[in-house]
């Protein structure tokens, strides 16, 4: 049996014809009827390094050593003695290949925040190698092969790592494999798409959701550089780099069927987080609403069943799966829940709610808060989401934060452009928040009467129109 995992940077979840006709994903939407469409899946921190390292760990955020972006500046990186997922499946006897973005290794000075991970421990199981640190330029871009040898390309960068991919398979066909194609695109810049794919775009309009006053200082407030032609200037090359996407994504499935694995492979196919896109005024990621941590979802393979699933799930969940699915125990590291149950019986998922963080990420503050003898971990904000409910307590990214907390419904829609006042729907949310928190040994509310906090935000209900 083989398995290929296909994820994008940076691709919210709507960003697929079958739930937008304006973009272009004939693939996508064809594939999503042939497995399991997970509509409610979530980034457990929409940020690119913590949620890779979640994935290929199989723990959540809190619990990798992986808090903010890989960088100079920064000792975040996946410690090459954890035992990761994909070293249990190099254990198991598979052939393994890595292809694309890691963005899960110390800088080395090659430049800004990419790095070279050399051969060995650090690479956590993955036989094969064409990979690099991180590094935007998508129409020039650049690898390191499985020896250390650097290659540069100029071609755009998911089409060149699509023909690598089918090179590999072809390779391996022989062998039970496990494959993870790791695209860049949709990540900014936006304006590198190529010009005449971006024609096909020409005057596109993306219906922006607004919001009730959204939270001061958080999420990455929309650039003087992009406001007069948002569209052009965004829109129409995001748009650009899904639809090539989905033509790689496409051409790795039809590989696949045409030369007789598809019937032994499961394909599982998602994201490290979303993109706002323009919605409430932001773009990019590293906050909480559903443009930033909703996820795209699907598992197709033999014995999966052809549904929808409106269930919260999260991307520990997916490592367990990825282990189960190939019959190897996980129980040791993983800390999500399984889906396979999900996938091939129908079941529904048994968690009611999935826990999703971000923390401080900024040395000059991480150090403010060690001057005064706080763990940094402790703070930045903590969401817990229902398949109806979003709760959310802010505790800030800097020093005299007064925290915050904010319910939204998602019941008739996923806009989240408007607080509620329910303490019923308080209360349950509070309870399943504490939960998670205490599941995953986050200490976040080790100095915040956050019942208290909550009975003010209740009162303001009275005020509100």
């Amino acid at each position: 049996m083989n398995l290929i995992y296909i994820f994008a940077d940076q691709w919210r979840r709507d960003a697929m014809g079958i739930y937008n006709k304006d973009i272009k994903t004939p693939a996508l939407d064809s594939l999503s009827k042939e497995g399991t469409l997970f509509e409610r899946a979530y980034s457990c921190c929409p940020l690119c390094s913590p949620a890779r390292a979640s994935l290929i760990s199989g723990r959540h955020p809190h619990n990798t050593g992986v808090y903010t972006n890989c960088k100079p500046e920064i000792d975040a990186h996946l410690d090459e003695n954890m035992l990761c997922i994909t070293d249990l499946i190099k254990e198991s006897g598979y052939k393994t290949g890595y292809i694309g973005k890691w963005h899960l290794d110390i800088p080395d000075g090659t430049g800004g925040w990419d790095a070279f991970t050399p051969p060995g421990k650090k690479r956590h199981g993955f036989d094969f190698w064409y990979s690099y640190g991180t590094y935007d330029v998508h129409n020039a871009p650049h690898y390191w092969d499985t020896d250390g040898n650097f290659i540069k390309v100029e071609e755009w960068s998911s089409v060149h790592e699509t023909e690598v991919a089918l090179d590999f398979i072809e390779k391996n066909k022989n062998d039970d494999f496990v494959l993870f194609i790791s695209y860049n695109p949709p990540h900014s810049p936006y304006n590198l798409a190529p010009k005449e794919r971006m024609a096909e775009y020409d005057g596109i309009k993306r219906n922006i959701t607004q919001s009730a006053p959204a939270p001061n200082g958080r999420g990455d407030m929309i650039p003087d550089r992009y406001k007069e032609d948002f569209n052009k200037s965004v829109v129409q090359g995001y748009y650009t780099s899904v639809s090539i996407l989905d033509e790689c994504i496409g051409k790795v499935v039809d590989f696949l069927k045409e030369s007789g694995l598809y019937d032994k492979t499961y394909i599982m196919i998602s994201a490290d987080h979303g993109d706002m896109l323009g919605d409430h005024n932001r773009i990019a990621k590293h906050i909480w609403y559903e443009g930033s941590e909703g996820i795209p979802l699907m598992v197709l393979g033999p014995g999966i069943k052809k549904q929808k699933c409106s269930d919260v799930v999260n991307i520990p969940d997916q490592s367990r799966t990825i282990l189960d699915l190939l019959g190897i125990d996980g129980r040791g590291i993983c800390e999500g829940e399984s889906l396979v149950d999900c996938l091939k019986k129908s079941a529904p998922v048994q968690q009611k709610t999935v826990l999703t963080v971000a923390f401080p990420s900024s040395k000059d503050r991480i150090e403010e808060y060690r001057k005064n003898n706080l763990d940094f971990m402790n703070y930045g904000w903590r969401s817990v989401v229902s398949k109806e409910y979003k709760l959310v307590v802010d505790k800030g990214h800097a020093l005299g934060f007064e925290p915050k907390i904010y319910l939204y419904s998602l019941i008739d829609n996923l806009d989240e452009n408007e607080l509620i006042y329910d303490s019923d729907v308080m209360s349950f949310m509070l309870s399943e928040l504490k939960m998670q928190l205490q599941k995953t040994s986050d200490n976040f509310l080790s100095d915040l009467d956050v019942d208290a906090l909550a009975a003010e935000y209740i009162g303001l209900k009275a005020t509100v129109k």
